[in-house]
């Protein structure tokens, strides 16, 4: 099976994490040792360090869990706009204030 190298690129991730059927993973396995600029390029996936994710929040139906943290997550965005908003109107009145004083 010959594959194109867009196909492999999208594959490398699955390849790397051992979750590529074995069909893929021997296809992807001869694609590579073939093709220098794939080769190149799973030599820069390998580098790169995986973005941590929670899963346990999603896993065994632990919805109300999800929930708590997506709440509480809400209520941190919400400070943060509040205070965003403070301080603007505060530079804003400093600078009316400035104003008049001229």
């Amino acid at each position: 099976m010959n594959l194109n190298c867009d196909i492999v690129r999208d594959l490398v991730s699955l390849y790397h994490d051992g979750l590529a059927s074995e069909s893929s993973e021997a296809a992807v396995k001869a694609h590579l040792k073939e093709c220098e600029r794939c080769r190149g390029y799973y030599k820069q996936y390998r580098l790169t360090k995986p973005v941590p994710v929670n899963f346990n929040l999603y896993s065994s139906g632990n919805y109300g869990e999800l929930a708590k943290h997506m709440r509480v997550r809400r209520v941190w965005m919400l400070v943060a706009a509040l205070a965003y908003v403070s301080a603007s109107l505060c530079a804003f009145v400093m600078l009316l204030m400035r104003i008049r004083r001229k």
